[in-house]
């Protein structure tokens, strides 16, 4: 089973179970499908079909939003928090592998105590951050 489940970043609150099979349609058998909020994760029968799937599929649009697809991390040793992702362990301990070539420069947030503030932004920005 090692390689077979694949991560969804970014994932659209409007995107449901259907339209994640649509997506992975042609990329080999489902086992399993798992939506959370603005993540998800897929798993399939053949760890092959998971790899053409994040390499061809990162990047593209579900649902109008621009997904990251990648390997998720093995299920063994995962920290606790929510879905058992081990948020906040400090080092980059989310519930996906970074991968270099997927493109995804950053792992998932961590809780700091330190705080930003910017002003004298223009009144048409976006909180949102793209990666163009």
């Amino acid at each position: 089973m090692s390689g077979c489940r694949v991560f969804i970043g970014r994932l659209s609150p409007h995107a449901r179970e259907r339209d994640v099979e649509k997506f992975f349609k042609g990329y080999g058998r489902i086992r399993e499908i798992n939506l959370k909020n603005g993540f998800g994760f897929v798993e399939f029968d053949d760890h092959r079909d998971a790899d053409d799937a994040v390499y061809e599929l990162n990047g593209k649009e579900l649902c109008s939003e621009r997904v990251t697809i990648e390997h998720a991390r093995s299920r063994r040793g995962r920290g606790g928090g929510p879905g058992g992702m081990g948020r906040g362990s400090g080092g980059g301990g989310g519930g996906y592998r970074q991968s270099r070539s997927s493109g995804s420069r950053y792992g998932p947030p961590v809780r700091t105590d330190h705080r930003l503030i910017v002003e004298n932004l223009s009144s048409r920005i976006s909180w949102q951050v793209r990666d163009y």
